[in-house]
């Protein structure tokens, strides 16, 4: 088996059929399958894709979770069984937009074995209307090409439909155990900081997929007190992939400030320019104090 995909599914009856049926669309000289992981939909989603893995045995295996598991959990009963040389990563909300995105990215990282990861530029699905995005990713490919770990500490601007990575890469570096004993709330986050930093880096300057901008999602919701507890388990997962691997050639006072400012930016966008004062002020302060007394001892 060359490239096992993984589909976590929640309660997503109106967009999950698009997501198989792009996979199955997949126009490739090997031998993929697709591994839906159902977490106890209260919705069709289940009767939807039990119905392409009737049709389909042989390409997809529908995994059925009676209790809701939660997303790390999922990705890890989907990894547990995966038969695949390579990972790619197909949640049941997105969708694959290029026929021969699977062939393109393997015949490269085929070709390529120090490459770890390939990424492609996506488009944005928002309001059923499409806008090609992956401007950073292009600029930071072309400024930053030595230090891409560093950048992605960051900011992850991946989007997970576009990417295919090494499963054996995935088994040395990244603990899905950790993720879910520390209760992340991404599975994709971790894996590419840890892929990036010991393995060669592949990018296809072509849009290969649609990423669904949903405001209900934890990482694009409207609610600012949920955007800020977004941004704090990030800044978790950072500090437990630099306390593995380092932080580069960064220093945590720039990352801490960093995440302050996208903190009190969401607050400036949300129309709470007080609040947007105090984080700004309150973040940059606390830093300087932790980096005052890390140099004192």
């Amino acid at each position: 088996m060359k490239v096992s995909v993984l589909m976590p599914a929640y309660n997503h009856e109106s967009t999950i059929s698009q997501a198989i049926e792009s996979f199955l669309s997949q126009q490739c000289g090997f031998e993929t399958e697709l591994l839906i992981g159902d977490d106890a939909s209260a919705d069709k989603t289940w009767f939807i894709a039990n119905e392409f893995s009737q049709q389909f045995p042989d390409k997809i295996k529908l995994i059925t979770h009676r209790s809701n598991f939660g997303l790390l959990k999922n990705y890890k009963s989907l990894t547990d069984i995966a038969k695949g040389e390579y990972f790619a990563i197909l949640e049941s909300d997105d969708y694959w937009t290029d026929n021969q995105k699977l062939q393109k990215q393997i015949d490269f990282l085929d070709s390529n074995p120090d490459a770890g990861i390939s990424f492609t530029r996506w488009y944005r699905l928002k309001n059923n209307g499409l806008t090609l995005r992956g401007e950073d990713i292009v600029r930071m490919m072309k400024k930053y090409p030595d230090s891409l770990y560093e950048r992605f500490l960051l900011r992850n601007i991946l989007k997970s439909p576009t990417v295919v990575f090494r499963r054996s890469l995935y088994e040395k570096y990244c603990n899905i155990d950790d993720y879910v004993r520390l209760d992340f709330n991404t599975f994709d986050y971790p894996v590419w900081l840890s892929l990036i930093r010991h393995s060669g880096v592949h990018f296809l300057n072509e849009a290969t997929a649609a990423y669904r901008y949903l405001e209900t999602s934890i990482s694009n919701n409207r609610d600012l007190t949920k955007k800020i507890v977004f941004e704090d388990k990030i800044s978790e997962i950072r500090r437990y992939i630099i306390s593995l691997y380092g932080s580069g050639n960064l220093s945590l006072f720039r990352i801490s400030n960093r995440e302050t400012l996208v903190k009190a930016r969401h607050a400036f966008r949300s129309k709470k320019v007080i609040t947007s004062v105090t984080i700004l002020m309150g973040g940059f302060f606390g830093n300087c104090r932790r980096a005052l007394s890390s140099a004192v001892h």
